[in-house]
């Protein structure tokens, strides 16, 4: 398997720190306002690219930040007249609310700024101990002109970066370049002890502290979107290295944009369109696949004709496996589809292996679609043939989380009642192993059932 990492700036063979285990950290969301399709484009992408990573029998630890104390935070606090964390709590349960609904897998661990304050501390300890730090009237400070590494993944020179950095409100740092670890000062709601007084965490320490506490000081794969490449990530190479004296990262991996008329979709230039609207109008299957047929380091522009175009095709590939489903023959022999299908799984995988190729595989998969809707119209397969190549594709479009979703079973209080007193009865005999199958019966038909010591009374239709 084949990945782009960002910092050769090539496709370079995965090879994990550890056997076949995966650690993967994604910037996640700063929750000041609804996320917006461009943060689902990011998320999604790498939701793909977990699946897959999976289903080749990988062991995938993945962690996905939540920046609850930000400045853009703030301010929207101020502005709304509610407490920082206040505003980022709201904003943060209801994108992930979201991005379930758009069938994101959920983080192993998904750490919030707030929560991570020891972690982040320390940290910091650790990179003023090495040398690298140093303190100002109005925080600590990290000193860029000391690592020598610094600009390799922009691929930009210091003389570069100086000429384009922000000086932060601080005419005593010692160089333009050097960024914030720790802001001395009171801010209502957000506001820490540190050793060096009290204050906040600046904006890159958090992304460091939260991988290297939760899965160790060299992670294989880090994602997030392309602009996080300078400074957010430059910043967490040079801070995580000094403290470490470790490479920090083996794989960078970068999203592209989600553009509007070749605009890069953001809040600050009001182009863009909230999940939450998004999802009123569209499927979130269809989202996927809008996604999914372009290459994720690849920029996507939004319309609405594109969107509907890939809602045409989520069909195309659905319909495949209900024909399959429906399907039944007396035709005996073999047709050859079984051996379409194993081909377009080989191909499929081929091309997920380099770099996650999503369009080509995407095709490979219309291709095995097309393939069977013609033979159940035309009768000319045997049925178990159909079937099983249905089942392939099925499970190839799992991996992308676009597979069809199938529809509980429908089930009467009648019925619910009687599984109810056959698993009490189960229970009461101690023959767990049947309670338990009731207990799965009863949850696919979306029914849930709350024990008590005297046997299950009450359920509840989810």
């Amino acid at each position: 398997m084949k990945v782009f990492n960002t910092l050769s700036g090539k496709l370079e063979q995965l090879a994990p720190h550890e056997n076949n285990k995966i650690r993967m950290y994604v910037c996640g969301i700063t929750p000041y306002d609804k996320s917006h399709l461009g943060h689902a484009r990011t998320i999604v992408a790498f939701d793909i690219i977990r699946r897959y990573l999976i289903f080749r029998g990988y062991s995938v630890t993945y962690v996905q930040n939540i920046t609850d104390i930000d400045d853009k935070i703030i301010k929207r606090a101020h502005e709304r007249h509610v407490l920082p964390l206040e505003l980022a709590k709201k904003y943060a349960e209801e994108s992930e609310k979201e991005f379930e609904a758009l069938g994101v897998m959920k983080p192993d661990a998904a750490p919030r700024v707030s929560e991570s304050m020891p972690q982040i501390i320390s940290l910091i300890k650790r990179i003023e101990k090495s040398g690298y730090a140093y303190k100002t009237e109005s925080g600590v400070y990290f000193d860029v002109l000391k690592f020598k590494k610094y600009g390799l993944l922009s691929r930009q020179s210091l003389q570069q970066i100086k000429a384009g950095a922000r000086v932060e409100v601080d005419e005593k740092k010692k160089n333009p370049q050097d960024f914030c670890l720790w802001k001395l000062g009171e801010e209502p709601g957000a506001t820490f002890d540190s050793p060096w007084g009290r204050g906040r965490p600046g904006w890159h320490i958090e992304c460091s502290a939260m991988s290297i506490s939760r899965l160790g000081e060299t992670i294989d794969i880090h994602g997030g979107a392309r602009d996080l490449i300078f400074p957010h990530h430059e910043n967490e190479i040079a801070q995580s290295e000094a403290a470490t004296g470790k490479p920090f990262v083996r794989f960078w991996m970068h999203t592209g944009f989600l553009t509007v008329n070749g605009e890069k979709m953001a809040k600050s230039l009001g182009n863009f369109i909230t999940i939450e609207e998004a999802l009123k109008k569209y499927s979130p299957q269809q989202i996927r696949l809008f996604f999914a047929l372009s290459h994720y380091r690849s920029p996507i522009d939004f319309s609405e004709s594109a969107i509907s175009s890939a809602g045409n095709s989520l069909a195309t590939l659905h319909s495949a496996i209900h024909a399959a489903e429906a399907y039944s023959s007396n035709s005996k022999g073999k047709s050859g589809l079984l051996k379409e299908a194993e081909k377009a799984r080989q191909e499929f995988i081929s091309h997920m292996d380099n770099d996650f190729d999503t369009p080509r595989a995407m095709a490979v998969l219309f291709g095995l679609a097309k393939r069977i809707s013609a033979a159940c119209s035309e009768g000319s397969v045997p049925e178990g043939e159909a079937k099983e190549s249905a089942a392939t594709l099925e499970k190839l479009l799992a991996v992308c989380g676009l597979a069809p979703e199938k529809k509980k079973p429908e089930i009467s209080e009648k019925e619910i009642a009687q599984l109810i007193e056959k698993r009490n009865e189960a229970r009461r005999k101690k023959d767990f192993a049947l309670a338990d199958k009731i207990r799965e019966q009863l949850a696919l038909a979306g029914v849930v059932l709350e024990d008590r010591k005297d046997g299950t009374t009450a359920w509840r239709r989810k």
